[in-house]
């Protein structure tokens, strides 16, 4: 599958997830937007099939805030740091299945648990199969996906 095909599924599978999910609309995408330069919630989760691989999330801390409070349908005031970080855990993992499903729609794969990981620790360690950088209403996500071997 082509790097763009991928990035499409990859785009498509995180907005669904936190439309559906996370009560969280994208904005519209009239220019990219631009890098997150701010503090960051990282989180990443390896997967095991065929392919094998491992799809990460960075999201700009306030931003994470506020897709946490979306979620648990809490204030703000009432959210721990661990609590927003178990929230984009659990979006990277959902948008894993999804990104998967679609890919891979026959294959079995077993996820590993999300792990947080500081703003350096949440990006590729290759260069990424596919890459986007998401508009929120509040804010930006970034999404990728890497295979542990050439696809």
């Amino acid at each position: 599958m082509a790097v763009s095909e991928v990035e499409q599924v990859l785009s498509e599978a995180a907005a669904e997830v936190l439309e559906t999910m996370f009560f969280t609309s994208l904005a519209a995408e009239d220019e990219p937007p631009p890098p997150i330069t701010e503090p960051v919630v990282c989180a990443r989760l390896s997967f095991h099939g065929a392919p094998s691989g491992h799809l990460g999330v960075r999201v700009p801390l306030r931003t994470a805030r506020e897709i946490a409070a979306n979620f648990l349908g809490l204030e703000d005031a009432e959210l721990t740091e661990a609590r927003v970080g178990d929230v984009i855990c659990e979006l990277s993992n959902m948008v894993c299945g999804l990104v998967l499903g679609r890919l891979e729609s026959s294959g079995l794969f077993e996820l590993t648990r999300p792990e947080l990981g500081s703003g350096e620790s949440g990006n590729p360690r290759y260069a990424p199969a596919a890459s986007r950088r998401l508009p929120l209403e509040g804010g930006v996500m970034e999404v990728w996906l890497e295979w542990e071997s050439p696809q």
